[in-house]
């Protein structure tokens, strides 16, 4: 756990750069599988439905998550490089959405054999979870594999320990449809940067989405 003893905050500099840098709405996708019908209506892929438990040792499922767009990613708490690495750029994201109600984080360990309620407790912790709208979740190894590979659509290898195995956060919208599947890891400050900067505006693009069909009804 010695990798997230210490939550990293980016500098001065770069959160500067972020605000600093212009948000313009683009329509986002709908990924996965499309089914058109004879009537030219479109069905699109939609996550399932699982049942997991929270770091408070609370059983959870995505209706807990209802009316809020749910940015999603995996990790494992053993995991000394990329987890932390990734888990830092949810929470600058997710310290950015904190005054958004129905902007909400899902952290879903690929490890539950190890990472039980307690060792998530203490990694949910390091990171103010609560505080920041994010849930870190265990349940079936079983249930979970067969989600996050046909579900998110995340890591279709896996590669060593029998680990799947993903930087990448899948942005779900209300209706459980997935609009965005982006990178989190940078090699330089300014590569984070943009890789947090990219993820906030699509996020931003589904906010702007829904209170525009708001204001059309």
């Amino acid at each position: 756990m010695a990798a997230i003893a210490a939550i990293v905050i980016l500098p001065i500099l770069g959160i500067l750069v972020l605000a600093k840098a212009k948000w313009v709405h683009k329509e986002l996708p709908y990924l996965g599988e499309t089914i058109t019908a004879a009537d030219g209506t479109k069905e699109y892929h939609t996550v399932s439905d699982i049942n997991l438990i929270n770091q408070h040792g609370q059983p959870i499922t995505l209706d807990d998550f209802d009316s809020s767009i749910v940015v999603a990613n995996i990790f494992f708490a053993s995991c000394a490089e990329v987890c932390p690495a990734m888990n830092k750029q949810v929470q600058v994201i997710a310290e950015e959405f904190q005054a958004f109600p129905n902007v909400r984080f899902l952290t879903i360990t690929i490890d539950p054999e190890h990472d039980s309620v307690p060792v998530l407790a203490t990694y949910a912790n390091a990171y103010k979870a609560d505080l920041y709208k994010r849930t870190f979740a265990t349940g079936s190894k079983r249930e979970i594999y067969d989600w996050v590979m046909n579900d998110l659509l995340l890591a279709t290898e896996q590669r060593g320990q029998d680990f799947i195995h993903d930087d990448k956060v899948v942005i779900i919208d209300k209706s459980r449809h997935i609009r965005g599947i982006l990178e989190t890891s940078g090699k330089t400050l300014t590569e984070k940067l943009e890789k947090v900067k990219r993820i906030q505006d699509d996020i931003n693009n589904l906010l702007y989405e829904y209170r525009k069909n708001d204001l059309d009804k």
